[in-house]
């Protein structure tokens, strides 16, 4: 139910988006687009448990000139940014392609023990990064994690460096790790 919610939300989000000229050929949007973008992100917020409210096209973007209009530039952008989200997060808007974002399958099993697939690798996050640092730390962290002997207090330093540079991407190879049984 709530998957289908969201997906109902991400299609309002494509046909507002739709409906929205390129920007050199309409510089304003009517405030009933503002409005409606707005109310999806207030459902998207109470339906996910997560804050879209930093997507919100605010009073800033509003017209000096047209007190009901905003700039197009800036509701596509916001538009764009929450769309893309939603695809990342639950692969939306894919039309069978053999590329999938990493997902995490959770199956409960008995009362006492889960279980989880895990459908990407270190290697997989080493492509997507496109910083050279965090290429870099990536790469020691797999090397590290293949060795018989583990350097642990090296493990330890590099998952903190991951945790200081991309909270995201901490939170992506931590089940990479625990999938190891390390």
């Amino acid at each position: 139910m709530v998957e289908i919610r969201i997906k109902s939300d991400y299609g309002d989000l494509k046909g507002l988006l739709s409906q929205i000229p390129l920007p050199d050929k309409a510089h304003y949007v009517d405030a009933f687009i503002i409005n409606s973008f707005n109310s999806v992100l207030d459902d998207l917020t109470s339906v996910t448990n997560t804050d879209f409210s930093h997507y919100k096209v605010t009073n800033k973007a509003r017209s000096k000139s047209f007190p009901n209009k905003y700039d197009s530039k800036i509701v596509r952008a916001q538009i764009g940014r929450v769309i893309g989200k939603l695809e990342e997060e639950y692969g939306f808007g894919r039309s069978g392609t053999k590329q999938s974002s990493p997902s995490i399958i959770i199956f409960n099993k008995n009362q006492n023990e889960i279980s989880l697939q895990i459908n990407y690798t270190i290697l997989d996050l080493i492509n997507k990064t496109s910083n050279k640092e965090g290429k870099k730390q990536l790469k020691d962290l797999k090397d590290e994690l293949e060795k018989k002997d583990k350097n642990w207090g090296k493990i330890k330093n590099i998952l903190i460096w991951i945790l200081n540079f991309s909270k995201d991407l901490f939170l992506e190879i931590l089940p990479i790790i625990l999938q190891k049984k390390i």
